[in-house]
């Protein structure tokens, strides 16, 4: 029989930590109708946040029964759902990203256009890719400190909901931006300690499958 404490000894004992991450927000081929919410050569948004919340994914299940076999219940595979992901962080002066993505939409949605010639055909959708960084690593200077270890990929989001925290003269809170995002499928990837793939994953938006 191995030696039990042999083999724990092998396994990787630090998982990754929750608290550092960052989020970028792209778009294929530039096609977003403002320069702010996109990320490129021409500029971009990486943000930091505060709080990142829904990554979940959901299959439905369809019950049903079949003559013969009436003791159990079969179980299928039906509708893929995907929780709305919500984004909080501090108000920054300058930082007007979320509110001019969502004053594009409502242009959009209530008949009025993206509101500028030059942005024919362009949508509002984004593809999010959230990475999430190694922790800290003091005692060996050769290993880069904010590798990418892990990176969430949502597909085609776009905001469905912005808010801000209450303002309260009486004391002295920080002012919090949410915004909350749908989306249609995300995908999920780990790279090594220099950013290479791992079990074909990664942090590149094409090694990335899609759910």
């Amino acid at each position: 029989m191995a030696n039990l404490s042999t083999f724990n000894s092998t396994l990787a004992t630090d998982p990754l930590r929750s608290f550092r991450f960052r989020a970028t927000f792209s778009a294929a081929q530039d096609a977003v109708f403002d320069e702010r919410i996109k990320t490129g050569t021409t500029g971009g948004w990486t943000g930091g946040f505060t709080n990142i919340s829904g990554l979940q994914t959901n299959v439905q299940s369809i019950q049903y029964r079949e003559g013969g076999y009436n003791t159990t219940v079969h179980q299928m595979p039906g509708m893929t759902t995907f929780t709305p992901v919500t984004f909080t962080r501090g108000v920054i002066v300058g930082n007007d990203q979320a509110i001019t993505w969502m004053r594009g939409l409502f242009s959009a949605a209530s008949g009025l256009g993206l509101n500028n010639p030059a942005v024919t055909n362009k949508g509002f959708r984004l593809n999010i890719n959230i990475y999430v960084n190694q922790h800290p690593i003091t005692d060996d200077l050769s290993t880069s400190n904010d590798a990418d270890q892990m990176v969430f990929r949502l597909h085609n989001a776009w905001i469905t909901g912005l808010s801000y925290t209450d303002l309260d003269a009486t004391n002295g809170a920080i002012l919090f931006e949410t915004m909350q995002v749908v989306h249609e499928g995300i995908s999920v990837g780990f790279t090594s300690a220099d950013g290479s793939l791992v079990n074909g994953y990664g942090a590149s938006p094409v090694a990335i499958d899609k759910f």
